[in-house]
């Protein structure tokens, strides 16, 4: 065979052998969310929060996708705090559901920090805190015979708590 058939083959080989282990790399990635997402409640939900984060699409550790996921919440939370902000109903309901919602930001930088600090029970004790706020927030409406405008961010922010628990479970050997 000619020399420059062979460096032809050659080349051809290598870039397909090269293509090869990207897409096994990248198979393997996604697997990373898949294994992770399902164990929680909301597969759907999880698989489309940590596909669409960058960061998480190319973690090689599920220690990243939860810090992801517990970002993604705190966003909400911080979305939320914004959205009570603007009412101009200013009566206690709204204003002890801001609250709660502070409480909740807060909680999630604190589990942000117990994250980093491979604390896995603390930040399993900060995010169920952050979602029992988010409950008071809603029933303290309800009670008050108030129609929530936060009604389907709660939820999100509830089923997001969730998942981050269940990646925390997971990250911790549970």
């Amino acid at each position: 065979m000619k020399p420059i058939l062979k460096l032809f083959f050659f080349l051809l080989f290598t870039l397909c052998a090269m293509y090869q282990c990207s897409n096994v790399a990248e198979a393997q990635k996604a697997d990373l969310i898949i294994s992770a997402c399902d164990r929680t409640l909301y597969k759907d939900l999880c698989t489309k929060t940590l596909q669409s984060d960058s960061e998480s699409r190319g973690a090689t550790d599920i220690g990243v996708l939860a810090k992801v996921a517990l970002q993604q919440t705190s966003s909400l939370a911080k979305q939320i705090q914004g959205q009570l902000s603007k009412q101009k109903d200013k009566s206690a309901a709204f204003k002890d559901c801001n609250e709660n919602y502070q409480d909740a930001s807060e909680r999630l930088q604190d589990s942000l920090t117990s994250l980093k600090s491979k604390k896995y029970s603390d930040v399993l004790t900060w995010v169920s805190a952050a979602m029992s706020d988010s409950d008071s927030c809603e029933n303290g409406l309800k009670e008050m015979g108030k129609a929530s405008p936060i009604l389907s961010l709660s939820a999100t922010f509830s089923q997001l708590c969730s998942i981050v628990l269940a990646i925390t479970n997971k990250l911790a050997g549970h």
